[in-house]
Order: structure tokens, then C-alpha cells, then sequence
């Protein structure tokens, strides 16, 4: 039902777009974008806000903003998305190692986030018993970095997995031609990485996905493992390759360019 629910959405979206009701049609796409149901809500109850200062580095926070410039969203909607589900038990942050400062260049940076004051006064009054049950400390800033960085496909650097943030079809595309080929995506990424890395392959301008491409499509998240030395490297050649190619890129943008030039787009 709910597949048939966009697919009719995304319809009347591109039916009025042929009948030049361009704002209409925006409207429908931008409720079928990720966190569209939020930025209703939000502007149909602009409750008030409590302010929070989330502490993080200088590359993940332009990481981050990247993203949801991208996708069109923001940090309040991505932040309240995870509160929500913090508090209805479907989801919690991972327990992970910490991203390191101390002798890689990189710079702390606060991330500025305004939620419900209302959501967040539940959530905080949630978190002793949440860090009890499991054992560690959950925390208001660990929900909000470890939910937008999962959502968005932004490598923490931590983890098992690097994970992408993409439309269905794009991933149902990859995990195909993985198969027909006989190459797994680790394969895939292990070899495009050594290429761009050895320079027997020049990443192009990233290809991007802005939401109006996909507005009739779902959108999932992709895990990749991807060994740790080359995972470092790629944390190491963003800035670099950010400089070549005149567009920021980060670990997750250069994965996402390498399945692309491994396995192509789905027609």
C-alpha cells in the first residue's frame, strides 16, 4: 500500500508539473523527499524550539551540511526523525568507537541544532534509563550524529560499514550487477579504491542525487565494508580531491563514485 501511495503521489506530482502547476507539484515532491513528513509537521505546528550545541570536527559537520544540502533537508528535521524513533523503541544509535582528533588535522566544530521542545524534553528524560539498559552512555548528541550520519551516508570513520545514503533503484542496481558479475560490492570497492588511490583511474565530478531526480522513489541506506587502511585514505584524499575536482567531496562521495564507475546507473 504504501508503495502504491507514492507511486500515485509522485504521479500527480509529474501531472501537474505537465499542467504548469510547478508549485503544486513541488510541494508533493518535496512530502516525498527524505524527512518530507517532518518539514509538514513542522510547518503545520511550529511548536517551540530548544537550542543544542552538538560537538563533532570540522570534517564531519561540512560532511554532514553537504548532505543535506543535497538532499534538500535539514538538521532539525534529520534530529527530530531520530528522537522519534529513540523514543518509540525502533531505533538506537550503534555503539562504535570514537572518531579521533589528536594527530589527524582535524578541528572541533559545534553543530547548531534547534528540535521540538516538547520531543526533546521526553527524549531527555528517557536517556538514564536508555543508558542503563544498555550499559553505556546514550546521549543527545550521539542520537543526533550517529542517526544523520547513517540517514545521510556520511562516513564517521567508525564502524563496521561505510554506508550510503541512496534511491532503491540505484542500490537494487548495484546489488544486481554485483551478482550477474560474480563481484561483490566489497570486491568492487577494494578495486575501484586501489585504482583511484595507485592513479590508474581519475574520479570524475561526482555524480549526485538531488531529490527532485528521484521523487517517485524510495530511498535506502547501503552498507559497504571497506578495509581500514583504504577507508584512512579516503578520509586523507577528500580535501585533495575536493581542491582537483572543485566540488566538496568526502569518503562517502568517493565510494559512491566508484560502485558508479564499477557497475554504471540503472538505465
Amino acid at each position: 500500500m504504501a508503495g502504491s501511495l507514492r507511486s500515485s503521489a509522485a504521479a500527480g506530482a509529474r501531472h501537474l508539473r505537465q499542467e504548469g502547476h510547478h508549485e503544486w507539484a513541488q510541494a508533493i515532491e518535496t512530502l516525498l523527499a527524505p524527512g518530507g513528513w517532518n518539514k509538514l509537521k513542522q510547518t503545520a505546528d511550529p511548536a517551540a524550539t530548544s537550542p543544542l550545541s552538538v560537538s563533532t570536527d570540522d570534517e564531519l559537520k561540512a560532511a554532514l551540511q553537504d548532505a543535506l544540502d543535497e538532499f534538500e533537508t535539514s538538521i532539525r528535521i534529520v534530529a527530530e526523525e531520530a528522537y522519534e524513533k529513540v523514543l518509540s523503541g525502533e531505533w538506537l544509535p550503534p555503539k562504535t568507537g570514537q572518531r579521533r582528533l589528536k594527530g589527524t588535522g582535524l578541528k572541533r566544530a559545534v553543530l547548531s541544532v534547534d528540535v521540538n521542545a516538547e520531543l526533546r524534553g521526553r527524549l531527555q528524560a528517557e536517556l538514564p534509563r536508555l543508558s542503563d539498559q544498555e550499559g553505556r552512555r546514550i546521549s543527545e548528541g550521539g542520537i543526533i550524529m550517529a542517526y544523520a550520519c547513517s540517514e545521510l551516508g556520511v562516513d564517521r570513520g567508525t564502524g563496521l560499514d561505510m554506508k550510503l545514503y541512496l534511491p532503491e533503484p540505484v542500490i537494487a542496481h548495484f546489488r544486481s550487477a554485483s551478482e550477474s558479475s560474480g563481484v561483490s560490492l566489497e570486491q568492487a570497492a577494494a578495486k575501484g579504491i586501489s585504482e583511484l588511490l595507485d592513479g590508474s583511474w581519475s574520479m570524475p565530478k561526482p555524480v549526485r542525487f538531488p531529490k527532485h531526480t528521484w521523487a517517485d522513489t524510495g530511498w535506502n541506506t547501503l552498507p559497504v565494508r571497506v578495509e581500514d587502511s583504504q577507508r584512512t585514505a579516503l578520509h586523507e584524499l577528500a580535501p585533495e580531491l575536493s581542491k582537483e575536482l572543485g566540488a566538496r567531496v568526502f569518503p562517502g562521495t568517493i565510494l559512491r563514485q566508484v560502485l558508479i564507475n564499477q557497475f554504471g546507473m540503472p538505465d
